[in-house]
């Protein structure tokens, strides 16, 4: 006779992968999602920090503008270059678009914070609210992913922080 593997030990086998692949498909949904949100989060903030180094070299005030007219979720920012220290956009701005490409934000993502910030000739920064937080969030199944940039308005630098699923506060990056 010939060794094999009998029907009973072939079952076996397959339900314990069934188990094993069961147990871990959530975690590894939950963390694609949380892979898929970083890059949207760490993107901005390296707008906000070339837009800053821009409206240093060209002592003048860079507004960065975050589109929300796409449909539900998602954002577009696009850097103008303002000829004013209003912090609004007006018909003499000047896009930043070939030195400083649009960021896309994915639908899958929520924006929230300001509408308008606007880094100065002299490194500060200024926005359409009084606080300048800016927020891009995702729902991960078990909770929402949260990467947060806190911009300081008089010295212009930033606060990067997450709050990651199943936290009750946020924790720097």
């Amino acid at each position: 006779m010939k060794p094999a593997i009998t029907l009973i030990e072939l079952l076996v086998v397959i339900a314990l992968v069934g188990i094993i692949a069961g147990t871990g498909w959530p975690a590894l949904t939950g963390w694609n999602c949380k892979q898929e949100t970083n890059p949207s989060g760490s993107s901005s903030v390296q707008l906000f920090e070339k837009a800053r180094a821009e409206a240093l070299n060209r002592s003048q005030t860079v507004l960065v503008r975050a589109n929300r007219s796409l449909p539900a979720n998602g954002a577009t920012y696009t850097a103008y270059l303002l000829t004013n220290k209003t912090c609004t956009l007006s018909g003499s701005a000047q896009s930043l678009d070939p030195n400083i490409p649009k960021l896309v934000i994915s639908d899958k993502s929520r924006l929230l914070g300001v509408a308008n910030q606007c880094f100065n000739s002299d490194g500060t920064a200024t926005a359409s609210n009084s606080i300048q937080l800016h927020q891009v969030q995702r729902d991960c199944g078990k909770g929402n992913q949260t990467l947060q940039t806190l911009i300081f308005g008089a010295t212009g630098l930033f606060e990067k922080k997450v709050k990651r699923p199943g936290d009750s506060s946020f924790s720097d990056l």
